[in-house]
């Protein structure tokens, strides 16, 4: 998956697989230093990926910009770029409104896939 450095961040477009229905994401943080993945509430509503009320999870989300509450989500299948993850959970939260980007990538996508940040070739790739 290759990205590209907008003010000093790594920015990546990654497309969302969720129940047959797909989506570009075009405005993802990497972001190592969050333990979790986070996509915006009100893009994943365009394929279905859709708050669970009656069994929502709540959690907060800690980082310089203050907190926020998200609901942590299971997916039973997800995939972004070539990278495709079964039974994964997310969080869904106001990113975009709140931080200017349409998801996070956290440490738990790059874990689960056994990744690496390849700032050289400026891509993500297998270790």
């Amino acid at each position: 998956m290759k990205f590209e450095i907008n003010d000093h961040l790594p920015l990546v477009a990654v497309q969302i697989e969720y129940k047959g229905m797909q989506r570009t994401f075009t405005n993802v943080l990497l972001d190592t230093g969050c333990s979790s993945t986070i996509l915006d509430t009100d893009l994943c509503e365009e394929i279905e990926l859709m708050l669970d009320l009656e069994n929502a999870i709540t959690r907060k989300m800690y980082g310089i910009g203050g907190t926020e509450i998200c609901i942590e989500q299971k997916v039973s299948g997800m995939t972004i770029d070539t990278f495709h993850l079964r039974d994964f959970t997310i969080q869904l939260g106001d990113v975009r409104e709140m931080y200017g980007f349409d998801g996070i990538i956290g440490s738990d996508f790059f874990l689960a896939n056994q990744l690496i940040i390849d700032f050289e070739n400026m891509e993500v790739r297998n270790n």
